[in-house]
């Protein structure tokens, strides 16, 4: 049953004033503009772990828009700045997230553009809503959030970072990193945000935790008829694949476990020397994937006969978190929902805000606007109809806490 978040905000957070409203209408009025932004940046090859030249024309992007210089730091993460006009007034700040890489289908040939399909209104191409429609919206935002009515209101800093390294084996590393970071420095955000994909009515306020894991097994092989009573790695694989995936819950949804990789053998008539299977394991609180975690690990080693060796790899590892409905900053997500006509419904994910969740960092993760499918596959796709909608929401709950 969908969770809703209950509506209502104290009057100092109603977000209805006539600045607000004409901010909304600049958003409108750029729609075909972020759109184009959204299709030029998907055209950049980014795979994880290669978000460099995509991060590059965000970190340019974001300089030009936000009238002031966007920085690439070690990580990679593409970082700007929205200063309140006063430093007495200054308050910790708000961090809006977008993260630079993509899932592709197929592994592209990273000297070439990714070909964008569409028409004025329908695009289609890996990545095109996850994170295309996402880094386009950070860059919208930093544009508007530099018109002299809404900076003018300010009262905390905005942080604009476009991270690496979200997506699958990445497990964070750019929103770890700049949370690390800022630790470092003594500073504490009041909330931050992750805008990724499309949408205008889900607001993600549970973080899926995960445990991502390789299992290999390594023994001598041998010929399949001379050798046949040799230890087969294979073999043991196969038992462990047929009982690890019984340890998971996929309706109560509190830990959820799928062999999502496999490999091994080296020929066709010779006992395996070396097999391996990937192990993703999800759930919606820490306690419970833990508890899997250690029954998947109990699993191999019963499992794994003396004559041969078990090696056990952490691939990743995404801390659970959540934030009650009642929170200031998810009724301000549900109060701008309702805002722009959209019904708001809660949603369990994982994204850049797992990090600052598991922090006790207030945060959520929304869409910025428009609808699409296929996500993580080359018919990826994104509809643009309406897609200011959804950044209109972005902005008011990012006033909302800051203005």
């Amino acid at each position: 049953m969908t969770e809703q978040p209950r509506t209502g905000l104290p009057p100092h957070l109603a977000a209805d004033e006539e600045w607000i409203a004409a901010a909304c209408a600049e958003i409108r009025a750029q729609q075909s503009w972020t759109f184009q932004m959204q299709k030029a940046l998907a055209a950049i090859p980014a795979p994880t772990g290669n978000e460099s030249t995509r991060g590059r024309a965000v970190q340019q992007a974001l300089s030009h828009e936000g009238n002031g210089q966007a920085i690439m730091d070690e990580a990679g993460n593409i970082c700007s700045l929205v200063a309140p006009p006063s430093e007495a007034d200054v308050q910790p700040p708000v961090v809006c997230m977008a993260h630079l890489d993509s899932v592709y289908a197929i592994a592209p040939d990273l000297s070439q553009p990714v070909t964008v399909f569409g028409t004025a209104q329908h695009a289609q191409a890996p990545g095109i809503s996850d994170n295309g429609r996402g880094l386009a919206g950070l860059i919208t935002l930093a544009r508007v959030l530099q018109l002299p009515p809404i900076r003018d209101r300010l009262r905390r800093p905005v942080h604009l970072i476009a991270t690496v390294g979200e997506e699958g084996e990445g497990n964070l590393r750019g929103a770890r990193a700049w949370f690390d970071t800022a630790a470092l420095a003594g500073l504490v955000p009041c909330a931050a945000i992750a805008i990724d994909g499309p949408g205008d009515d889900t607001i993600v306020h549970h973080a899926v935790g995960s445990h991502r894991l390789r299992v290999t097994i390594h023994g001598h092989g041998g010929h399949s008829w001379a050798h046949a009573n040799a230890a087969n790695p294979i073999h043991v694989l196969g038992d462990f694949i047929a009982r690890a995936t019984r340890l998971g819950d996929a309706r109560s949804r509190e830990a959820v476990v799928h062999i999502t990789r496999m490999y091994g053998g080296e020929s066709l008539t010779a006992i395996p020397q070396h097999a391996w299977v990937d192990v993703d394991l999800r759930g919606t609180s820490a306690k419970h994937v833990e508890r899997v975690r250690r029954e998947l690990v109990r699993l191999v080693h019963e499992l794994t006969p003396s004559a041969l060796r078990a090696e056990l790899t952490v691939l990743g590892d995404r801390p659970a978190g959540s934030l009650p409905a009642e929170h200031r900053l998810v009724q301000a997500a549900c109060r701008a929902t309702e805002q722009v006509g959209a019904t708001p419904q809660s949603a369990v994910a994982s994204s850049d805000a797992n990090i600052p969740l598991s922090r006790g960092i207030p945060a959520i993760a929304i869409g910025a606007g428009g609808s699409g499918g296929g996500a993580h596959t080359s018919n990826e796709w994104y509809d643009d109809t309406h897609g200011a909608r959804g950044l209109e929401r972005l902005l008011r709950v990012v006033l909302a806490v800051a203005a």
